[in-house]
């Protein structure tokens, strides 16, 4: 009885010690976890995701584990994180200009923090904010909002490149042309400010009802406008990333980049969330991105590089592949050398009507899109009614005053019904 009193008390202690020893190693192999949020592209993430987690296990001794959620473009992507108030399911909100971060630093959503190099980001260019003076939100990867076209299609269809944003209004571009909606892309949505700020509201929203009719279609997002225009299938897609055409002339597809008249700069930006789960891993990969390492894996992903002390001529000679696609797209040898005028930009105006804008356009533009097709082809059917019956010497002054109401109601009130009934009130007194 004594020997088997002893024992179990041993039997038990071996139990335990050899519960331990397995945690213990399963404790030690576990990774260490990163959270991204954000609507960059898949090659950027992927590039990143490579770099990061080999510099995290060289520096660290440990694997890295980085969940990045992309639920869409950046206005997606913004209520996703709002959707999650003060307890995100990420850490970093990775990628989108500046009035999404600046939404985020208002709704409180993001946390300060001044990455290691920090001050080789410029704070402003050409008028621009590149990054926010509290660490809210800072530039690793600057572009400008650029047009796409295909020069092989343009040239089989006899058509020049469009320069401007009116030239995009020609009648020989219609049905040529493909974009996003705001809410799919925060590229399309600082077009539209674009045009909203350069023009006035009146004027600037006159002119998309406009350019909508234009449209061959709606692409599902940036990624889609360029896959469309590279192959060929639309030869102008509008809204585009500058380096989109870098990436698709790699791939060899024979699109350009065309810079039009009124442009901005888009400081694709990185923040780190309010009361991030793992904030340590966090400010490490914050860091790792600002460092000549992460800018590095930066322009490797697609993206421009940030920094202003780095050169492509010598990134190229380290072999980076990238460099010299950079060089060439940009023609200077670092992005903030190129020579560019933008629009008085007013980021506080569009940060405010941000909601307002992409609901607008959804409701106003895109739901509606065949009745403002239909309605701006009327009108320009009885336009030219009235221009033929006008060189007959026929008296057209009423049926001219309804045609005006027509075009009035159309491009400034939005009005597609009414539009079409006066066009149609217009035909009918030049029968009378």
């Amino acid at each position: 009885m004594k020997k088997k009193f002893l024992a179990t008390p041993i039997i038990l202690l071996c139990a335990t010690v050899m519960l331990l020893i397995p945690l213990s190693r399963n404790e030690a192999r576990a990774a260490d976890k990163l959270g991204w949020v954000g609507p960059v592209y898949t090659e950027l993430s992927q590039s990143l995701t490579k770099g990061f987690t080999e510099y995290y296990k060289k520096t660290y001794g440990k694997d890295v584990e980085i969940t990045f959620i992309r639920p869409g473009g950046w206005p997606v992507c913004l209520d996703k994180v709002r959707a999650w108030g003060n307890k995100p399911d990420a850490d970093i909100f990775l990628g989108a200009g500046a009035p999404a971060h600046e939404v985020l630093k208002q709704e409180g959503l993001i946390a300060p923090y001044e990455p290691k190099d920090w001050d080789k980001v410029p704070a402003e260019w050409h008028g621009m904010k590149v990054k926010d003076a509290g660490y809210l939100w800072t530039c690793f990867a600057p572009w400008i909002v650029t047009n796409l076209y295909n020069e092989k299609v343009l040239k089989s269809l006899r058509l020049p490149p469009p320069k401007t944003w009116d030239d995009l209004l020609n009648p020989i571009y219609r049905g040529s042309i493909v974009h996003t909606l705001p809410y799919a892309s925060g590229t399309m949505h600082e077009a539209i400010e674009i045009l909203l700020q350069s023009r006035g509201e009146k004027e600037g929203w006159k002119y998309l009802r406009l350019l909508a009719a234009q449209l061959d279609r709606f692409s599902t997002g940036s990624t889609d406008t360029t896959h469309i225009t590279a192959r060929g299938e639309v030869p102008i897609g509008m809204a585009q990333p500058q380096m989109n055409a870098m990436v698709a002339r790699r791939d060899g597809y024979p699109v350009s980049d065309l810079t039009p008249d009124k442009t901005i700069l888009v400081p694709e930006a990185v923040a780190l969330l309010k009361n991030a789960p793992n904030e340590k891993v966090g400010k490490i990969f914050l860091d790792w991105l600002f460092s000549m390492e992460g800018q590095k894996y930066v322009l490797e992903g697609g993206y421009f590089a940030a920094r202003t002390d780095i050169k492509f001529s010598v990134w190229e000679k380290e072999g980076l592949a990238m460099a010299s696609h950079a060089k060439k797209a940009l023609g200077v040898d670092n992005f903030w050398d190129m020579k560019v005028e933008f629009i008085e930009y007013d980021l506080d105006l569009a940060t405010k009507r941000w909601d307002d804008v992409n609901r607008y356009y959804e409701y106003e533009i895109y739901r509606k899109w065949d009745k403002l097709k239909s309605s701006l082809a009327l009108i320009e059917e009885v336009e030219e009614e009235i221009k033929t019956a006008r060189a007959q010497n026929i008296n057209v002054s009423k049926a001219d005053d309804k045609i005006r109401e027509a075009r009035f109601l159309f491009e400034y009130k939005g009005e597609y019904a009414a539009s079409r009934l006066a066009a149609a009130k217009a035909r009918a007194l030049l029968v009378d």
